[in-house]
């Protein structure tokens, strides 16, 4: 679901002090996301809560919940290894950022916008599928 225009009227102005034009704050709230925004009619509805709660509160947004795992599924195990080959890791830990995972499950770009936990098999495949496109245009000459 689309972010409302509520929710971006309440965005723009959370972020009019704080950033010095358009492009900054654009920049700021695809830093905070994990990926490209071009507007912030963009976002869908729980990435704009997300992103006022941040604004109003300071407090990032914990999409952890959302990347919670079966270590006893190999179609999870599947999924941590092609998050570790995209590179996306806790700095801290070199664990696979569970956050980010979680972020981008709750994200249009996903192709299941549910918690993997909730997910079916054949839900599973299609984030299998999805994380390995990623892969090969992140990494082209992989293939060969």
């Amino acid at each position: 679901m689309e972010a409302t225009k509520t929710q971006i009227r309440r965005l723009q102005s959370a972020c009019s002090g704080k950033f010095n034009d358009r492009e900054e704050r654009l920049d700021a709230v695809s830093d905070l996301l994990g990926f490209r925004i071009q507007s912030f009619s963009d976002l869908n509805s729980l990435q704009a809560d997300d992103l006022l709660r941040f604004f109003n509160t300071g407090e990032l947004p914990d999409n952890s919940a959302w990347a919670r795992f079966d270590n006893s599924n190999p179609q999870h195990r599947t999924i941590l290894s092609r998050c570790y080959t995209l590179d996306w890791r806790d700095a801290a830990t070199g664990y696979v950022d569970l956050n980010r995972l979680g972020g981008w499950l709750k994200s249009d770009r996903s192709p299941v916008r549910k918690t993997l936990k909730e997910m079916n098999k054949a839900e599973l495949s299609k984030i299998i599928s999805a994380l390995e496109s990623m892969i090969v245009k992140r990494y082209p000459n992989a293939k060969k």
